[in-house]
């Protein structure tokens, strides 16, 4: 089983990197209405870094036109590049498995997640946690963008 080396919850370098990013011309209100999340959320991760959950994260990461590895400061490389057809999280999670050769069983094994997992992300309408979305991007060695099929580079 794998360890996580960041905390997914509460980050300066998060909450540094969201406020260099950030308009500082917007209030929040008007920002999270932009991005399409709540206020309170993006006051906590401005006021206090705490990380949201991966779908406000995403949008975030989107709105920004960043990487969610740069937010996280899983890379310092802040050159992020969008796919043009960005593939859905469970369809990049097919492909990864089948390029390792894996089945759902192994890679939840190898990373201490339920298999269970698997078959409610392959319904197309739930995100694994960041923490778990680290484990696997970690597991296939490619950036939690690429997991999440917001880049078609592999790696930072």
């Amino acid at each position: 089983m794998q360890t996580i080396p960041n905390d997914f919850s509460v980050s300066a370098v998060f909450q540094k990197r969201l406020k260099e990013l950030l308009p500082q011309n917007k209030s929040n209100l008007l920002l999270a209405k932009e991005i399409g999340i709540s206020k309170d959320i993006l006051i906590r991760a401005v006021n206090a870094g705490l990380i949201p959950g991966t779908r406000s994260l995403l949008r975030i990461a989107d709105a920004l036109q960043t990487s969610v590895d740069y937010l996280l400061a899983l890379t310092d490389a802040d050159d992020f590049i969008a796919a043009p057809a960005p593939v859905p999280f469970s369809a990049r999670l097919e492909e990864l498995k089948e390029a390792k050769g894996e089945r759902d069983g192994t890679v939840a094994a190898r990373i201490g997640i339920s298999r269970s997992l698997f078959t409610v992300w392959r319904s197309g309408g739930h995100l694994p946690s960041v923490e778990i979305a680290y484990l696997l991007a970690k597991h296939f060695s490619v950036s939690v963008d690429y997991l999440f099929g917001r880049t078609d580079r592999e790696q930072y």
